[in-house]
């Protein structure tokens, strides 16, 4: 995300907060999307050890760390660094995606925007199978 687009979305944010008025939740969720859309790409571009945004690869796992205009970080399941297998990553980039397009995370987003150290972190992304159907590991939600 460029410092413009940094600057733009905190001005926003100050703007609404003075006025009282309350954002339009697929207005806030357009950068995110953006972002989602930014780490699909780099990965399947084969940019898969680090982009310096929100992913980093390290052997087999990925570590998904989400965050919002302003650096705030977009909580999954109430953690702020999700560690997802390498070759489940692409499906579980496409997951997110789909959870912040139906609304999962416009709490988190919104929360996370207007600085609230309040926000509630239950937005979840189903971890995909692997392929052969073991879920193995998984941990649920997320892989530790």
């Amino acid at each position: 995300m460029s410092f413009e687009d940094i600057v733009s979305s905190v001005g926003a944010n100050v703007r609404r907060a003075v006025s009282g008025e309350t954002a339009d939740p697929a207005t806030l969720r357009a950068p995110v999307l953006a972002q989602l859309k930014r780490a699909e790409s780099a990965w399947g571009d084969g940019q898969s050890q680090s982009t310096g945004d929100w992913f980093s690869r390290d052997n087999d796992l990925v570590a998904f760390t989400p965050t919002l205009a302003g650096g705030a970080p977009l909580t999954i399941d109430g953690q702020t660094t999700v560690f997802v297998p390498a070759d489940r990553f692409a499906a579980y980039l496409a997951a997110m995606r789909a959870q912040v397009e139906a609304g999962a995370f416009d709490a988190e987003i919104a929360g996370g925007l207007s600085g609230s150290p309040n926000v509630s972190g239950l937005a979840t992304v189903p971890m995909p199978e692997a392929e052969g159907g073991n879920t193995e590991g998984s941990g649920g939600d997320r892989v530790s």
